[in-house]
């Protein structure tokens, strides 16, 4: 710790054993009925550089290898990654009991 420390880490840039232990995680624990093994997201701050294209090569690819792959698609600005699918028919919810 600083001699000059005020305990107000906001405003200071130091690394000492006070910040350390006000730093939280933000690691959310697994649902226990989760199987979900890896997340691997593809994110950009840019339109139009080809996050869909990616997402999509790399689950076909996964699943070619015997993988189980599914998609999350956030997308505010359109349905890039049904397009690539083909899909057109609306999204189904389907409920498993544990």
């Amino acid at each position: 710790m600083s001699e000059g420390c005020t305990h107000n880490c906001s405003s200071c840039g130091e690394n000492c054993s006070s910040r350390a232990a006000e730093q939280t995680s933000f690691i959310e624990p697994l649902n226990p009925a989760s199987s979900v093994k890896k997340v691997i997201g593809v994110v950009s701050g840019k339109g139009g550089v080809g996050k869909s294209l990616v997402t999509s090569l790399l689950a076909v690819k996964m699943r070619s290898k015997g993988y189980k792959t599914a998609i999350l698609d956030a997308d505010i600005t359109g349905p890039s990654i049904p397009k690539a699918f083909g899909l057109t028919d609306e999204a189904s919810v389907c409920q498993r009991t544990i």
